[in-house]
C-alpha cells in the first residue's frame, strides 16, 4: 500500500515516523523501519534500534536487531547484544535459536582460549563441538554493496585473535560458560535437547568426572521440567502471532480477537 510506495519512492522515513508515533509499541513497525534504514545507512538503522529496543521487549524485533548486529557490528558488540537479548528475552518459549546462536559464539571463544593455553586441547578432548558461525552465515547473505560497508573495518575481523581479545574483555571463562549453559537448559524453548547435549559435553570435557556427574545430576530435573513446560506452552500459544500489531476491537473481528485473548490468558496463567 502507501508504505510500499513510499519505500520505492525513497520517502519512507516520514511514513515510518508517523507509524511509530501512533503505535510506539508495535514491534513490526519498528523492525520494518530499522530494516528500511539499514538499506540507507548503518548508523541510521542503529539510531532506530536505540529508540525502541528497551521499550519494546519483543523477540521478533530483537531477532531483527541481532541480524543487523551480525551483519555490520564488531564481534565484541555482537556478543554484548546477545547477552542483552538473553537477559531480556531468554525466557521466551521461542528463544531456542537465540540461546543456540549465543552459545555457538561462546563455544568458539572458549575453544580459541583452550587451543591457546593447551596445544593438545583437541586430541585430549578439551574442545567443545562447534556449530556454524551465525555471524559468518549472516554476512554470506549480504549483497556486495552492503558487504563493502564493513571491508577494512573492525567489524570485518572474525579471527581467532579477535575472539581471544573479546573473550578476555568480556571475561568468558569456564564459570561464565557454565552459567550460560545452565540458564539455557533450564528454560522452556525448542533448542533444549541440543543444548543439553552441549552442556553434558562441556562438563565432561573439564576432566573432573565426579564434579560433572554432580552438576549434571543437579540440573537434569530442571531440564526435564523445562521440556515439559515447553510442550505445554507450545499448545497454549499455538496460532498466536507474537509480531501482530494491535487493532481496535470491532464487530467483524470480535470473535477472532476473543479467541486470541483466551490463548494469551491461558499462556500467562500457566507461566505464573
Amino acid at each position: 500500500g502507501r508504505l510500499k510506495e513510499a519505500i520505492q519512492a525513497g520517502s519512507a522515513t516520514d511514513v515510518f515516523e508517523r507509524a511509530v508515533k501512533q503505535l510506539p509499541f508495535a514491534a513490526r513497525m519498528w523492525a520494518g523501519y530499522a530494516e528500511c534504514a539499514e538499506l540507507l545507512e548503518t548508523a541510521q538503522a542503529m539510531a532506530v534500534y536505540q529508540r525502541c529496543l528497551q521499550q519494546v521487549p519483543n523477540l521478533d524485533l530483537w531477532t531483527t536487531y541481532l541480524g543487523f548486529c551480525k551483519r555490520f557490528l564488531p564481534l565484541e558488540d555482537v556478543l554484548r547484544a546477545y547477552t542483552r537479548a538473553v537477559d531480556l528475552l531468554g525466557t521466551d518459549t521461542r528463544a531456542g535459536l537465540l540461546w543456540a546462536e549465543y552459545l555457538s559464539l561462546l563455544k568458539h571463544t572458549y575453544n580459541t582460549q583452550q587451543k591457546k593455553d593447551n596445544p593438545d586441547a583437541e586430541v585430549s578432548g578439551k574442545l567443545l563441538a562447534e556449530d556454524a558461525s551465525p555471524v559468518e552465515a549472516a554476512r554470506r547473505s549480504l549483497k556486495p554493496a552492503l558487504k563493502k560497508r564493513i571491508e577494512g573495518t573492525k567489524a570485518a575481523d572474525l579471527s581467532d585473535d579477535e575472539f581471544l581479545r573479546v573473550g578476555e574483555v568480556l571475561k568468558i571463562d569456564v564459570d561464565f560458560l557454565r552459567r550460560i549453559f545452565q540458564r539455557a537448559v533450564s528454560t522452556a524453548h525448542s533448542a533444549l535437547e541440543k543444548l543439553w547435549i552441549g552442556y553434558e559435553q562441556f562438563e565432561k570435557s573439564l576432566g573432573n568426572p565426579p564434579m560433572a556427574q554432580k552438576l549434571l545430576g543437579e540440573h537434569m530435573p530442571r531440564f526435564v521440567r523445562a521440556k515439559a513446560a515447553f510442550k505445554e506452552l507450545q499448545t497454549l500459544y499455538s496460532g498466536v502471532d507474537h509480531f501482530a500489531i494491535a487493532v481496535p476491537l470491532q464487530q467483524k473481528n470480535a470473535e477472532q480477537q476473543g479467541k486470541l485473548m483466551k490463548k494469551w490468558r491461558g499462556g500467562l496463567q500457566f507461566e505464573r
